[in-house]
């Protein structure tokens, strides 16, 4: 090396590449399978590997700005691998026995053409958005690499140059790579390395410091990569055994100007990103099989819970075997539900090992005998408590909830009360030991059975304590703020759908209508509000089951369909009631298809294909020219598995209904209200927000005005805590007897009595697919923001926070509802500040639309003027806080509603220009 190039390397040792805007901020390599998608999105760049990822999850990702990129080994391939089998010997020029793979001689075109053919193209063409090049050095381990180094250097070339040019716009990583010429150089994005700070000794499995030597290789090494390619970045991957040391071990990177990818040596723990990730998914196991995830209690009962808190929940069963991925890098804590109370000492001991002491734990129902779970609640042994018992209630809401009967005899054993513990209930036997069965510890919390609910008339359940302050206090979600789909600007969202069914119904009024057209006339045409319509394409179809009816109801469904106020959605072919058996599920009891399968279309088996693309086809042939079917709701048991949820994704549709959500006050209240929605693997289904009619009048055999009763399903759902919209859920039967139709006008104003914000239905689900399908980030400054598939409308803060509006982006306002305020965001690109200080100054308090822009400013000491634009469906109104008086400025035609409330007269709105003082 000549003195001046001493001197250059040596002014480049420190130098930071200059990143184009399109470079990234996070690049991730995650080699698993078990991290649920949301914290995913807080890559730019993801590595994964291919048989690794679904296509829903490629999907997912690529639509929510993260790019996934294909692990493609160039110089080696396993002896595991899939394709090994089909690698000609005589391509093999020697081995890695560190790793148990093979050396290929790359030299040979076919080589080329087999690692194009079978790995780049296969994997670009699933959706994968470019490829990881490793082991570009391997042949450098074996005689025929050292001897021609300089062939098998222009031969990866070669490799590159093709992939480029059959894909000109994908990313290309290179890991190493510095003997290749300029050529290929030139042409991928980015240069990986291994080990600058932390790696990994395969031979020894142990983790290692760095050498200081092996870094000044490194350095010189990436100062001529970053001289002649600034703009490029420089990846570091480094190894860690704990996630503590990979924060520090990536702050040390970044400081150097390198993008930090840290994990442990199998790469599939998530590394630290910047700004930070913050962990709001939950583990909720439960112990029923996987397939019946959705009707355990962890799901419908405690689901929307933790939903409310801002976190998460992810479902497994405690019948698969433990995880073997880490669990601290992407979940917040792990909830166990338990059920059968079977013995799990496999699950038990990876909750101690994994789990206990690291993250909040919270143990929940009928806890097994296993000697390994029961030390999970104590380090106690566990007794049965003899004879009656005496029951102390310490905590306010025990007993004051929902339920005030605790159980007075405990035939289970129950943990001894301890002074390291909160308990909420105490309990003493006729021996005088005390016992808590619920309990709140510095590590998670315990609440056992029968202390849980008290049990009511037909399955009726009532908490017996507060649930939500239990699991509050028990995970501590800390104050970040939460994905909320129950409000938009500050106002609770209305949702009207309508089930095809009954269209073709005949109504018991004058001319006996359809009722398909009376719910047209009556309802539809009677409230302004947004409306989600469906038909059934065999009930309406001339080829279905009543031809004689056809004609007249796909008139109207066309005069339906062409609405201002009403989207598109298909309800299937023949209604199945039995989603699973399509997918090859178990087929249900005698008892249970008494109704039979589905409607009894001729010739014909229900079949998935026909039943989503094909009735969506159909549908889309009745509207006109400016709509298409936007929703595909769910028919019968309302639980499709996981292929029928991926056909509606890959038809650009989302899905809604299912779940069980009827609080009544004599009915179950909270322990009747069902999650948002629920992961099946990377799909998602959105739940009904509030169940139909047909359950409130007892399935459609009355009383007909049962609906009504559904008034007092959305005030429970609103407090004490705002749980769901108000959603109006019928069918078209409904328009079939008088008070059946005047049960739905009482719901209807109702819900529109009270400040709303009324959505289709598919916009309330992607504000449910918010948060499920992004993540959340906060930078040094304390600022969140998101990014995803949707990104958040609103999120909820604890009361005691406020929105720093000063320091805060895409942040209009705020409004308080119970505990939580509520703060609304303008956009994708919102940044959100907090402050334990109520903002000054003038902020929008609610509207009821959705909110595209805020600006404030400051234009004397007493006044402010603000502008705000709007999208809704009905005329827009604003009403503001932080201000005694407000008057709009712009030219836009508002009807004063008070000192600091307008409405508009469009139902879209821009720059509208208000000053308040």
């Amino acid at each position: 090396m000549t003195f001046f190039r001493v001197l250059t390397v040596l002014s480049l040792l420190f130098h930071v590449p200059v990143l184009s805007a399109e470079s990234p901020r996070n690049v991730g390599f995650y080699y698993g399978h078990e991290s649920p998608i949301g914290p995913l999105f807080a890559y730019d760049w993801l590595v994964l590997q291919p048989d690794q990822a679904t296509d829903a999850r490629l999907s997912l990702l690529s639509r929510g700005g993260t790019a996934p990129l294909a692990y493609v080994a160039v110089d080696e391939i396993a002896k595991s691998h899939a394709l090994f089998p089909q690698v000609d010997p005589a391509w093999i020029v020697g081995r890695n026995k560190a790793w148990g793979s093979v050396i290929l001689d790359i030299r040979k075109p076919e080589v080329r053409q087999f690692l194009v053919d079978k790995r780049v193209v296969p994997a670009l063409t699933r959706g994968f958005e470019g490829v990881f090049l490793d082991t570009l050095d391997s042949h450098l381990m074996v005689e025929a690499g050292k001897v021609d180094a300089l062939s098998f250097a222009q031969a990866q070339a070669d490799l590159i140059a093709d992939i480029r040019d059959r894909y000109p716009e994908a990313v290309m990583i290179i890991n190493r790579g510095f003997h290749l010429p300029v050529r290929a150089l030139d042409q991928v994005d980015a240069l990986a390395f291994e080990s600058y700070f932390e790696g990994f000794d395969p031979e020894s499995g142990r983790y290692r410091p760095v050498p200081e030597e092996h870094r000044e290789w490194l350095d010189a090494r990436i100062a001529e990569w970053s001289a002649r390619y600034p703009e490029k970045p420089v990846i570091a991957i480094d190894y860690t055994a704990t996630p503590q040391l990979a924060q520090e071990t990536a702050h040390r990177l970044r400081d150097r100007g390198l993008l930090p990818v840290v994990s442990n040596q199998a790469l599939d723990r998530l590394g630290p990103t910047s700004p930070e990730t913050i962990r709001r998914q939950v583990l909720v196991l439960h112990d029923l099989p996987p397939q019946q995830a959705d009707q355990s209690q962890a799901h419908s009962r405690l689901g929307v819970v933790l939903e409310y808190l801002g976190f998460v929940p992810v479902y497994r069963s405690a019948l698969e075997p433990p995880l073997s991925e880490p669990v601290l890098d992407r979940y917040h804590g792990v909830v166990v539900w338990w059920e059968a109370g079977t013995a799990h000492s496999r699950l038990c001991q990876w909750l101690g090992n994994s789990v206990q002491d690291q993250l909040p734990l919270v143990l929940m129902g009928l806890m097994p005998a296993a000697p390994a779970c029961q030390r999970l609640v104590s380090g106690q042994r566990m007794r049965v408590p003899e004879g009656m018992l005496q029951v102390s209630a310490l905590q306010e809401t025990v007993g004051r909830f929902e339920g005030n009967r605790l159980p007075a005899r405990v035939p289970l054993a129950m943990p001894s009360a301890l002074d390291t513990y909160e308990p909420w209930i105490l309990i003493e036997d006729k021996n005088a030991r005390s016992y808590s069965p619920v309990f709140i510890r510095p590590e998670g919390g315990v609440a056992l059975s029968p202390f849980l609910f008290e049990p009511g008339p037909d399955n009726a359940a009532y908490w017996l304590f507060d649930p939500v302050r239990f699991m509050a206090d028990a995970l501590k979600p800390e104050s970040h703020p939460g994905v909320d789909a129950t409000t938009e600007a500050g106002r609770r969202i209305v949702t009207a759908h309508i089930d095809g069914d009954g269209a073709v119904s005949r109504a018991n009024l004058p001319g006996t209508p359809q009722a398909i057209k009376v719910i047209l006339d009556k309802i539809i045409r009677h409230y302004p509000i947004p409306h989600t319509v469906s038909v059934i394409e065999a009930e309406v179809s001339e080829r279905g089951v009543y031809p004689a009816e056809s004609r007249e109801a796909l008139e109207t469904a066309r005069q339906i369909f062409r609405e201002p106020n009403v989207e598109v959605a298909s309800h299937t072919f023949s209604h199945p009631f039995f989603w699973r058996m399509m997918e090859g599920g178990e087929a249900p009891t005698a008892e249970q298809a008494a109704y039979g399968y589905a409607m009894e279309v001729p010739g014909y088996e229900p079949d998935l294909k026909r039943e989503i693309p094909g009735s969506v086809a159909f549908v889309n042939e009745l509207t006109p020219d400016d709509k298409a079917v936007r929703v595909f709701l769910w028919s019968g048991d309302a639980r499709p598995g996981k292929t029928a949820l991926r056909m509606v994704r890959e038809l650009g549709l989302v899905n809604v209904n299912g779940g069980n959500t009827r609080p009544l006050k004599y009915d179950s209240t909270l322990a009747a209200v069902w999650p948002d929605a629920r992961l099946v693997g990377d799909e998602l289904q959105v739940h009904a927000p509030v169940l139909n009619e047909n359950v409130y009048t007892d399935l459609w055999t009355g009383p007909f005005y049962g609906y009504r009763n559904a008034r007092e399903s959305f005030d429970l759902l609103d407090a004490p805590y705002r749980l769901k919209p108000s959603g109006i859920y019928y069918h078209f039967y409904s328009g079939t007897y008088p008070e059946s139709i005047k049960a739905l006008h009482e719901v209807y104003q109702h819900a529109l009595d009270k400040p709303n914000s009324p959505l289709y239905l598919s916009e309330y689900a992607t504000r449910v697919q918010a948060r499920y399908y992004s993540v959340t980030t906060r930078d040094d400054d304390g600022v969140y923001r998101w990014k995803g598939v949707y990104t958040p409308a609103t999120v909820t803060l604890p009361d005691s926070l406020y929105p720093d509006m000063k320091n805060s982006t895409g942040v209009a306002g705020f409004i308080r509802h119970g505990q939580r305020h509520y703060v609304h965001l303008t956009g994708p690109g919102a940044a959100l500040a907090v402050s334990e200080v109520a903002p000054q100054g003038v902020y929008l308090e609610s509207a009821n639309a959705r909110l595209t822009r805020w600006e404030r400013e400051q234009v004397s000491v007493a006044t402010s003027r603000v502008t705000v634009s709007a999208n809704g469906h009905v005329p827009v109104e604003f009403r503001f806080g932080g201000a005694e008086s407000c008057r709009v400025v712009s030219d836009h035609p508002a009807t004063r509603l008070s000192p600091v409330a307008f409405r508009l007269s469009g139902k879209a709105v821009s720059n509208v220009v208000v000053e308040c003082s």
